[in-house]
């Protein structure tokens, strides 16, 4: 996809230029650099996602449970759209015991959809970290 320019020129002025913009369908595609994410009770902790679909896709989270995840108090759902391109944030405030597990974050187009899942898990506090402050 993108922007491409065609020149025609046989030696006899003048030149002749087209610009022409090749859009390719397709469904949307996703790639998470860290399926696992740690976290201590009482942090806060950002889940990532990036997608890439055209056209556009709807994007979104779930919980394990599949419940839609709505940004409020709890959580920050945030896309950010660079064309064809998405970066998805999810931002989990004060993480307590129950936030732990899979969150699943979700792309739909026209052509398809597809998902990839995040494991969220405890760090252990450290006896260790606790005397060392």
């Amino acid at each position: 996809m993108g922007v491409y320019l065609c020149i025609a020129s046989n030696s006899v002025p003048p030149s002749i230029s087209k610009r022409i913009s090749l859009k390719v369908q397709f469904p949307p595609m996703l790639s998470i650099s860290n399926q696992l994410e740690a976290a201590y009770v009482g942090q806060d902790v950002t889940l990532e996602c990036k997608t890439e679909a055209f056209p556009s896709s709807i994007n979104y989270w779930t919980t394990e449970r599949g419940d839609m995840i709505i940004s409020g108090d709890k959580y920050e759902a945030v896309a950010m759209d660079n064309g064809y391109k998405k970066f998805m944030m999810l931002k989990i405030r004060k993480v307590d015991k129950s936030d732990f597990g899979f969150y699943k974050c979700v792309a739909k187009n026209s052509l398809g959809e597809t998902d990839g899942v995040i494991k969220l898990e405890g760090k252990l506090f450290s006896f260790y970290m606790f005397l060392s402050s």
